[in-house]
């Protein structure tokens, strides 16, 4: 990890125990196994698992989650040939992603909103997961992440859930002008952040995005989304908050703001169980966080998933 900025290292040495940053180390040095999620939409676990053996690719199935599956020897160019993959039967999508849908727990006939949906793995995830049923609103501002998420929605057989390029601090006003439900349901808030994953420690061009100024924009815009929907959810609904960071401002920081300063949303606990899980951090330098943050989950990166962040909120 010598190649990684020295204040990036320091920070790991805060954030992470002994014994937990010796896994974060081998995390950055370990080829991770492609992962699949079964697009049910299109197929089922059962014939999927037929078609592995016959292509002779050997799988794990992934214990506390229903329809995912690690493949242990195969390249992504590879499984790009097969025919499950082009009749859009599985979905590559990293395992730590595949969870906050699940925390979701999203049924059918409920109405969703999906705040920054690109790159749509959530969003057609829980499309799945509601069988087609009632909606999903799903938005982006970005054109081009636009117009990828659309093509993906429609080979996936996603058919409930409708897309808008619009900038979600403004999406009271947007609903209203569209004449759109109001209220939701439940949100997915997987925002903006700074998406550690992405580095690879033997090309600086992916860690060269990391900085402090960077993890500031992202608390700062992730507030502003915040403080500008989250009252579009229905009392005694579901929030998911969730990033791929591990920098407290833009994990731990958000939910203190949100408990500060939105007194109907209270934390829930997370209810699954996996030795990568840890609780949300206590303190970081010289804040001290709502004593409720221990409810949320950092997942630790590991030889089979990367790091993501979670919390489920009730508004009452």
């Amino acid at each position: 990890m010598q190649n990684l900025p020295a204040e990036f290292i320091h920070r790991l040495e805060k954030i992470y125990s002994k014994e937990d940053l010796d896994i974060v180390k081998s995390w950055f040095q370990t080829n991770r196994p492609l992962s699949i999620r079964v697009n049910t939409l299109k197929t089922n676990n059962e014939n999927i698992e037929k078609e592995l053996n016959k292509l002779n690719i050997n799988f794990e199935k992934i214990s506390f989650l229903e329809n995912w599956y690690i493949l242990l020897n195969i390249e992504k160019k590879d499984i790009w040939k097969t025919e499950i993959y082009k009749n859009w039967e599985i979905y590559l999508q990293n395992i730590s992603s595949q969870i906050p849908a699940l925390v979701l727990w999203v049924k059918e006939g409920e109405n969703i909103l999906d705040l920054t949906a690109a790159p749509w793995s959530k969003t057609t995830q829980i499309s799945a997961l509601m069988n087609n049923t009632w909606s999903i609103l799903a938005c982006e501002k970005n054109a081009i992440r636009m117009d990828k998420m659309k093509y993906n929605i429609k080979k996936l057989g996603c058919k409930n859930i409708e897309t808008y390029k619009w900038d979600v601090r403004n999406l009271a006003k947007y609903l209203k002008e569209n004449k759109k439900d109001i209220l939701f349901d439940r949100i997915i808030a997987d925002l903006p952040c700074s998406a550690e994953w992405r580095i690879n420690i033997n090309n600086p061009k992916t860690y060269n995005f990391w900085n402090k100024a960077n993890i500031k924009r992202n608390y700062k815009l992730q507030k502003d989304i915040i403080k500008n929907t989250i009252w579009l959810l229905k009392s005694s609904w579901t929030l998911v908050y969730s990033t791929c960071t591990i920098a407290p401002e833009e994990n731990e920081w958000i939910v203190h703001y949100i408990l500060s300063n939105f007194k109907d949303m209270k934390l829930e606990e997370i209810n699954m169980d996996n030795k990568y899980f840890r609780d949300g951090l206590k303190s970081f330098e010289n804040y001290i966080y709502n004593k409720e943050i221990i409810k949320t989950k950092r997942l630790l990166p590991n030889p089979r998933w990367e790091w993501f962040f979670i919390a489920k909120f009730v508004k009452n």
